[in-house]
């Protein structure tokens, strides 16, 4: 299985955007990007009660994302988190870091080809809501690829 490690400053500031200019990204740079937009939606939940300082340092921001309390891990986070990967996909919401619309489908069929083994895998392990929060989200997700060209 792979190694879990922490994102570091130096692998941040690499992901970050030199240029607008920017169009083609491949498959394998929205792969890797997951990881670092999911760490960025969750930093978005965690300050949008904060007000926001309009001339913040590159630093400063990598330094917010160097504390960031997580929630705490769910099923339900676990499902929002493909979830919202699969809809970045489908090119249904812009990406956090750029602002940018990035339609990638194979993307977005691997994100929902993982909640179908979760699907598979957690059959008759799951309570009520969990099953209707699973079964509701594939069936959205599956809908959506099939009327995005």
């Amino acid at each position: 299985m792979s190694e879990n490690t922490e994102p570091t400053k130096e692998s941040i500031q690499e992901s970050l955007p030199e240029t607008e200019s920017q169009e083609v990204v491949s498959e394998e740079e929205v792969i890797t990007a997951s990881h670092e937009n999911t760490e960025q939606q969750t930093a978005q939940m965690v300050s949008e009660n904060e007000p926001a300082e309009e001339s913040s340092s590159v630093e400063e921001q990598l330094e917010d994302l160097e504390n960031i309390e997580f929630p705490e891990a769910s099923f339900d986070m676990l499902l929002m988190q493909h979830h919202t990967q699969a809809m970045l996909a489908l090119g249904l919401i812009p990406d956090p870091a750029t602002g940018k619309v990035i339609k990638n489908k194979s993307a977005a069929k691997f994100h929902i080809d993982m909640l179908s083994i979760i699907q598979e895998r957690t059959e008759g392990n799951l309570n009520e809501g969990e099953a209707e929060a699973l079964n509701g989200v594939l069936h959205n997700l599956r809908m959506m690829f099939v009327n995005n060209p």
